[in-house]
């Protein structure tokens, strides 16, 4: 009886690499797991595949509501975004299809297809791909996305490769569906339902935060004047859909600076990040816009402004800007005229 020292000496070899692969997908899913918020998973997991792989492009696409793709890339060190449209045929909806996972000389494969293919972010100094993965994301029926590896050199993968993006594949779905439930949660404990404007306990936390930060910041406060008349007359949907329609105001008044909260009821705030004086002029332009928004009733505000002051606690500069709203309620110093709420029919 004999035996090939150089057969077992190969397996050997083999089995030592797989091990190894093993572990290092192990550490992968270990290091993707610690992330909990979906941006800063996506960005480590780009890079601990580009790495696992020795791949030239990562892609990660998910799909949009509207159709189409979000896809993000990593190629030459660089992250990079884009939207694609929706395709009959595409690789993408290939993959999701089952109909391609693995093609070594992608060119051929899509000269002999005749599919057509659309680069993502391209750069002239870069090569074609030539080699070519790609696996769906799934979390129970729902497709998440489709990851896909990608090489400048033909004959690139091999069907272990191949193998290990699946497994990968599996790991990342449920990491992904974790980071997007923890941001729900993380949302709902930090926004009001109705509006989707920050809280009261983001607006006291925001606070602290602006009061110990240099550069003047101003605080208005503002309620909906006679709000219980809208809800009375036409009812409590018609008092919300107001409620929303101010929010929405807000939000967009402070898109580029400045952050909305709902305190409650028909009780607002803003932080912005300038004095009183530009601060009212903010307003102004909240009020023209809250003007042409077609709502059931035409609603008005009571505000009150008041800017930081050095030394200041949250509880008093709150306390100055409410006292100068109720002010100006009491004197009737509406921002907005004082309108009859229209007829519910």
């Amino acid at each position: 009886m004999w035996h090939n020292p150089g057969k077992v000496t190969t397996e050997s070899t083999d089995a030592r690499r797989q091990i190894a692969r093993y572990r290092s997908l192990v550490q992968v899913i270990a290091a993707l797991s610690r992330h909990v918020r979906t941006e800063e998973l996506l960005r480590t997991m780009h890079q601990q595949v580009k790495a696992l792989f020795a791949s030239s492009v990562t892609l990660l696409a998910r799909p949009t509501p509207e159709g189409g793709w979000a896809v993000q890339t990593l190629e030459s060190d660089v992250i990079t975004e884009q939207w694609l449209g929706p395709r009959q045929d595409g690789l993408l909806e290939r993959v999701v299809a089952g109909r391609v996972r693995l093609e070594n000389d992608l060119p051929a494969y899509l000269e002999r297809e005749r599919l057509t293919v659309v680069r993502v972010h391209y750069r002239p100094d870069l090569p074609h791909t030539m080699s070519w993965m790609g696996v769906p994301l799934r979390t129970g029926t729902t497709v998440l996305g489709v990851l896909s590896v990608q090489s400048y050199a033909l004959d690139a993968f091999t069907p272990e490769d191949l193998e290990f993006l699946e497994l990968l594949a599996v790991q990342l779905g449920i990491v992904m569906e974790n980071a997007a439930l923890h941001e729900q949660l993380e949302r709902e404990a930090n926004t009001d339902p109705l509006t989707g404007l920050l809280n009261r306990r983001q607006f006291v936390l925001r606070m602290t935060e602006a009061l110990r930060r240099p550069g003047a910041v101003t605080l208005a406060v503002m309620d909906v004047q006679q709000f219980k008349r809208v809800n009375d007359e036409l009812g409590h949907a018609a008092g919300d859909e107001v409620l929303r329609g101010v929010a929405e105001t807000l939000l967009d008044l402070t898109a580029a600076r400045g952050q909305a909260f709902r305190l409650g009821g028909d009780e607002f705030a803003l932080l912005l990040p300038c004095g009183e004086a530009q601060a009212q002029e903010q307003l102004g332009l909240l009020l023209s816009r809250l003007e042409r928004r077609a709502l059931p009733a035409r609603p008005f505000l009571n505000v009150g402004l008041a800017a930081s002051q050095d030394g200041e606690s949250v509880h008093d500069w709150l306390r100055r800007a409410d006292s100068r709203m109720y002010a100006a309620k009491h004197d009737h110093l509406h921002l907005l005229p004082l309108p009859e709420p229209q007829d519910a029919s």
